[in-house]
């Protein structure tokens, strides 16, 4: 395709008609993590199964979700497809992220000519397996859930009560909620399908499909182009994960970025920790969505198109068997966490080639908090959130306060649409954390707390989390953020878990989660003294860290207020 106009309409159209998918299947769905915290996404792929469009929303999803489709392609006879088949999976070493992850793929046909294809990814509530909640101490993917590897189903046949979906549901532990979500991703891809339809009439299957490859083409340059402005050379970095399951050691995430000419980015991953026997490692997908983020936040120029031509220019080498790229079977509920850490050891690096462009880090992880009640009639609670914490500051900006991370990108559930649901639990506070933040020229954004108080009996909680032993760290002089937190408060008693656990708990227990902010950005000796004297005046920061961080601009302010008034 070579005229620009037509591009620039059509790539527009399908970013749009992603959008509309997304917005269709929040809409539609039933439980919360999905309506509310909007944990899932949405894409169009070509008939090659390369992403050429996506909605705003999961990057970890979409950056993985070729992989799913390659990999099924690889394991699925697709000659012969129609317009009434689908692929469903959510086998992680088959290119998906996690079990919970229900990946959905249908053609688009127009006049019997496979046009492409719309693709979604879901975050369902319970999948079965060794536990509802997270089963915090599987040590095979199959404690975790059932598995899915790609398979082709027939949606007339297969599903509407067909023998796919029975056998799916019946081993889910919320089949009602399962059911509404998983339509929910079939009513997203029927919008993709018939908007696509309605494209390829209007400007013919032919012209679209050019436009589809010309989009990749297009950001593929554009990302080199924003790759040729850093400098060539190579950097090393790494970051550290708190511990594995009831572990003390560290897991380590290590990147070696190479800048060649040309505008292509080398990052090998070799030296990272092992894998594990728990759910810390990585799928594939995942680490792979990572690395093409932890790239494309830190370029200049932040309106390149989010597709598959992203990948182009990157040379990625994730270790066989680490916990970046485990081998079959191993578990990978919490695989988020190593999937943050392989971005923040990407800044570690690239923040010696370019510390302006890279921000102190965030707290850069994904909570993930569940309180399950099994009732006396065998039906199950499950209240399920999956929570952020505070950004990092960068050259000439604060971080923001109580955000998903990069990778996610979720929302944050509102106390309202949990109460309503789930009367067994109260919110007794949601609220900003005072002094989460790291100091700095530029201070980070601030975590928050949020109290759950136990109305009812016979409830457990399970949750992963990070940073309870390392920090956020600071950039260019900046400060580290603060540590997060989760206690159980029972009577006067105050019991502190560690980063992960699995715990019975009372009526009357308030389950209190503290998240850390963002760390500081820059020597916290030049912050302007009125940024100072606003964060006080915003509850941002106390006297007291103040005090601790920035005591010459304290000692100006106090000048100030004793200077006396002008006539």
């Amino acid at each position: 395709m070579t005229d620009p106009t037509q591009l620039a309409i059509l790539a527009n159209a399908m970013r749009a008609i992603a959008d509309e998918m997304g917005a269709n299947l929040v809409r539609s769905a039933f439980s919360t993590i999905v309506r509310e915290a909007r944990d899932c996404a949405t894409a169009l792929l070509n008939e090659r199964g390369d992403v050429v469009a996506q909605a705003e929303m999961i990057p970890i999803h979409n950056g993985g979700l070729s992989q799913a489709f390659h990999a099924s392609a690889k394991q699925l006879d697709l000659s012969k497809i129609g317009p009434g088949d689908a692929i469903l999976l959510n086998d992680p070493y088959a290119g998906g992220q996690h079990l919970n992850d229900f990946i959905l793929f249908q053609p688009i046909f127009v006049d019997g000519e496979l046009l492409g294809w719309a693709g979604n990814t879901t975050h369902h509530l319970d999948v079965g397996g060794g536990g509802a909640g997270i089963n915090i101490d599987a040590s095979e993917l199959i404690q975790e859930g059932i598995v899915i590897p790609p398979i082709l189903v027939n949606v007339r046949r297969d599903l509407h009560g067909g023998a796919v979906e029975r056998l799916l549901f019946a081993n889910v532990r919320t089949p009602d909620l399962g059911r509404g979500d998983f339509y929910a991703q079939l009513a997203a891809n029927r919008t993709g399908i018939e908007r696509m339809q309605e494209l390829a009439r209007r400007y013919g299957v032919a012209t679209v499909k050019g436009a589809m490859e010309a989009t990749l083409v297009y950001a593929e340059r554009r990302m080199r182009a924003a790759i040729e402005t850093l400098p060539l050379g190579t950097w090393h970095g790494e970051a550290l994960i708190d511990n594995d399951v009831r572990g003390e050691t560290p897991l380590v995430v290590k990147a070696k970025v190479t800048v060649v000419a040309g505008g292509t980015v080398e990052l090998d991953f070799e030296g990272s920790s092992p894998q594990v026997k728990t759910m810390f490692n990585s799928s594939a997908a995942s680490s792979t969505a990572a690395a093409i983020s932890s790239i494309r936040s830190v370029l200049a120029d932040k309106d390149i198109p989010a597709n598959d031509g992203c990948l182009r220019p990157l040379r990625i080498r994730l270790p066989k068997g680490s916990i970046l790229n485990p081998n079959p079977g191993l578990p990978v509920r919490a695989r988020v966490i190593a999937s943050y850490r392989l971005l923040d050891a990407v800044h570690a690096a690239l923040g010696q080639a370019i510390p302006e462009r890279v921000p102190a880090q965030g707290f850069n992880s994904t909570t993930g908090l569940y309180l399950v009640q099994k009732r006396a009639d065998g039906r199950i609670r499950i209240y399920a959130d999956v929570l952020g914490g505070g950004y990092g500051a960068g050259s000439n900006y604060d971080g923001a306060h109580a955000l998903a991370g990069l990778l996610s990108s979720s929302r944050n559930t509102p106390i309202e649409s949990i109460e309503q649901i789930h009367p067994q639990l109260r919110m007794l506070h949601y609220r900003l954390v005072p002094d989460s933040c790291g100091a700095g020229q530029w201070r980070g954004g601030l975590g928050f707390s949020r109290a759950i108080e136990v109305l009812e009996d016979g409830i457990e909680l399970s949750f992963y989390s990070e940073h309870f032993r390392y920090p956020p760290r600071g950039k260019q002089g900046g400060c580290d953020a603060a540590l997060a937190s989760l206690v159980i408060r029972r009577g006067g008693e105050v019991i502190r878990l560690p980063n992960t656990d699995l715990v019975k708990v009372q009526r009357g227990d308030i389950v209190e989660l503290s998240v850390g902010g963002g760390a500081g950005w820059g020597d916290p000796a030049l912050r302007p003294a009125d940024a100072v004297a606003a964060d006080l005046a915003d509850g941002i920061i106390t006297e007291a860290f103040a005090r601790k961080h920035y005591p010459a601009q304290m000692s100006q302010l106090a000048r100030r207020a004793e200077e006396p008034l002008a006539a």
